[in-house]
């Protein structure tokens, strides 16, 4: 091995034109059919102007490297974790989409929607019929000032419905049960009292701060999920038993992915993945989550599909990519309608 590979840049040793050139091609191949590729098959399909024996030894130093590795069952290489992160940070290139497809995503977002919600659910869908994946979107978490009005509806004497309109116009509903009777004129009063306080940004009554406070615990970014039942399907289920323990709940999907989100660098406005060994639950290794993340009120969300980990990688960033920008440019629309209500 020469010298230089020794050398590092970033979380990489220095990789020469020719080692790129070779990996970037078994990795497109693999991704493409599922199969490992030789060095003949590389020359004559990618047309590369190195001799059959140049390129063994190319992928001899690729394997050292730890970008590849060979199988038990052929002599060709696939490519590792570690090859899969090179390619995606240093190699591949987004897929534009064509004007056709734009002009399909956009006209999904052309149609007027006035509530965050319907925003992020149509997303859902989108993403996961366009690439056939789990479509997961997740709302960001609203801050408490954020509240623009709530509503109490009377049930009956122990138990109301509270309504939570948030400034972006997206609403929330909790039950709330009562230890004494409250009658339906005193559910009223307690209602424009609670508006007041939020009006004046001055919580005083601890009851009012109390019920503010239990209202306020349901205003969580909302998940939207789509197809997660169609991608496990194949699998035996003592396989993936962890993960279908996951995926029943809504509530554990959603730590899962916001802990991912957290727990490691992204790069805000562009497309990420991480890979399912690094999150840490049986059953997922087999699979990746490209999303990006987009931003309201100063809170993040969370845009993005999971899928197979051989996937078109370009092709589904590119979705991504393109998908992110209309909805940040809906949630705009939605929150200057907003200011122009509140003036």
């Amino acid at each position: 091995m020469s010298a230089n590979k020794k050398l590092k840049k970033g979380d990489f040793m220095v990789v020469s034109d020719r080692e790129k050139l070779v990996l970037s091609a078994i990795i497109d191949f693999y991704l493409l059919s599922g199969e490992t590729i030789g060095s003949r098959t590389l020359v004559k399909k990618y047309n590369i102007d190195l001799s059959s024996a140049t390129i063994r030894n190319v992928m001899s130093d690729l394997e050292d490297m730890g970008f590849i590795s060979k199988t038990h069952t052929s002599s060709g290489r696939i490519p590792t974790d570690k090859g899969y992160k090179f390619y995606l940070e240093e190699l591949l290139k987004i897929e534009k989409l064509s004007r056709e497809e734009q002009a399909r995503i956009n006209s999904v977002y052309d149609i007027k929607m006035r509530e965050l919600d319907s925003v992020l659910k149509k997303t859902s869908m989108l993403l996961s019929k366009l690439t056939n994946y789990v479509g997961i979107v997740i709302e960001p978490t609203h801050k408490k000032e954020k509240i623009k009005k709530v509503d109490l509806v009377h049930i009956d004497d122990y138990m109301a419905m509270a309504v939570i309109v948030m400034e972006n116009k997206s609403v929330r509903t909790k039950k709330i049960f009562f230890e004494e009777v409250c009658s339906q004129s005193e559910l009223l009063k307690l209602s424009q009292r609670i508006n007041n306080e939020i009006r004046n940004s001055s919580v005083e009554s601890h009851e009012i701060e109390k019920i503010i406070d239990f209202v306020y615990s349901e205003v969580e970014g909302k998940l939207f999920l789509e197809n997660s039942s169609e991608i496990f399907k194949d699998k035996q289920v003592n396989e993936i038993s962890d993960v279908l323990d996951i995926f029943s709940k809504r509530e554990k999907i959603k730590e899962l992915f916001e802990e991912a989100i957290k727990s490691r660098p992204f790069k805000e406005g562009e497309v990420n993945v991480i890979f399912g060994e690094e999150l840490a639950v049986k059953g997922l290794e087999d699979y990746s989550f490209v999303y990006s993340v987009y931003n309201m009120d100063n809170s993040p969300g969370i845009i993005g599909v999971m899928g197979p980990k051989r996937m078109s990688y370009s092709k589904t960033m590119g979705l991504i990519q393109h998908v992110t920008k209309e909805v940040n440019k809906v949630i705009k629309e939605i929150s200057n309608e907003g200011d122009s209500d509140g003036r």
